[in-house]
C-alpha cells in the first residue's frame, strides 16, 4: 500500500506543477488584458479630446463670424444715428447699438473662453499621445515576450500532462476515480498529517485515524475533507 500512497503523491505534486503552469498562463493573459484597457482607455480619452477640440473650434469660429457681423451691423446703425432725424429714431438706434455691445461682449468673452479651452484640451491631447504612444510600446513588448513565454508553457503543461497521464496508471482505477472526484471538488486531493492535523483543511483528524494513517497500512481519507491522508514519512527516502 506504500506504493499506492507515494503514486498519489507523485499525482498530486503532477497536478500541483500543472496548475502553477496555467495560474502563470492566466497572469499573463491578465498582464496583457492590463494594458490592453489601459491602452484602449487612453484612446478613447484621446478620441473624446480630439472630437471636443474640433466642436470648440467650430464653435469660436461661429463667435468669431458672429462678431464681424456685429461690427458690420454696429457701423451701420451709428450711422444711422448719426443721420436720426427725431428724439424717436435716435433712440431706436442706441437701443440697437447697446444690443449689438451686449452681444458683442458675450460673443468676445465666449471666443476668449473657448480659446483657453482648446489651448488646455491640445496640452491635454499632446500629454496623452505620449502616454498613449508608450502603452502602446510597452503593450507590443509584453505581447512579444508573453508570446514566446507562452508557448514555452504550454509546451511544459503538454509534457507534464502526458507524465501526469503515466503517473495516474500507478494509481489503483478505485482510488484513480476518488482522487479525480476529490480533485474536481476540492482542488487538490492530498494532504499530509502532521501531529493529528489534516494540512490541506487544518481540521483534526480521530486519534485512531491518524494511528492508522501513520502506518501506512491502507489509504485513509480525511473525515472532514476527503482528501487523502498522507504520513509525513511517506515521501522520505527509506533507510
Amino acid at each position: 500500500m506504500r506504493e499506492q500512497l507515494l503514486a498519489l503523491d507523485e499525482l498530486a505534486k503532477a497536478d500541483l506543477a500543472q496548475r502553477q503552469i496555467d495560474v502563470e498562463l492566466a497572469e499573463i493573459e491578465s498582464g496583457l488584458s492590463a494594458l490592453r484597457e489601459a491602452v484602449n482607455r487612453i484612446g478613447s480619452i484621446l478620441a473624446q479630446e480630439r472630437r471636443d477640440i474640433e466642436a470648440a473650434e467650430r464653435l469660436r469660429a461661429s463667435h468669431l463670424a458672429d462678431l464681424e457681423g456685429i461690427a458690420e451691423k454696429s457701423q451701420r446703425s451709428s450711422k444711422l444715428r448719426d443721420g436720426a432725424r427725431n428724439a424717436r429714431e435716435l433712440e431706436a438706434t442706441q437701443r440697437a447699438l447697446e444690443e449689438l455691445k451686449r452681444q458683442k461682449e458675450e460673443r468676445t468673452a465666449e471666443a476668449a473662453r473657448l480659446e483657453a479651452q482648446i489651448t488646455d484640451t491640445r496640452t491635454q491631447i499632446a500629454r496623452h499621445e505620449t502616454e498613449f504612444a508608450a502603452l502602446n510600446d510597452e503593450l507590443k513588448a509584453e505581447t512579444a515576450q508573453s508570446a514566446e513565454r507562452s508557448a514555452a508553457l504550454q509546451e511544459s503543461r503538454k509534457e507534464s500532462q502526458a507524465a501526469r497521464n503515466k503517473l495516474s496508471l500507478a494509481v489503483a482505477a478505485d482510488l484513480r476515480g476518488k482522487y479525480e472526484m476529490v480533485f474536481r471538488r476540492r482542488g487538490s486531493a492530498v494532504a499530509e498529517v502532521q501531529q493529528g492535523i489534516c494540512r490541506a483543511c487544518n481540521m483534526g483528524i480521530p486519534p485512531q485515524l491518524y494511528n492508522q494513517v501513520l502506518g501506512a497500512e491502507r489509504v485513509y481519507q480525511c473525515p472532514s475533507c476527503q482528501r487523502f491522508l498522507l504520513p509525513p514519512s511517506i515521501t522520505q527516502p527509506s533507510r
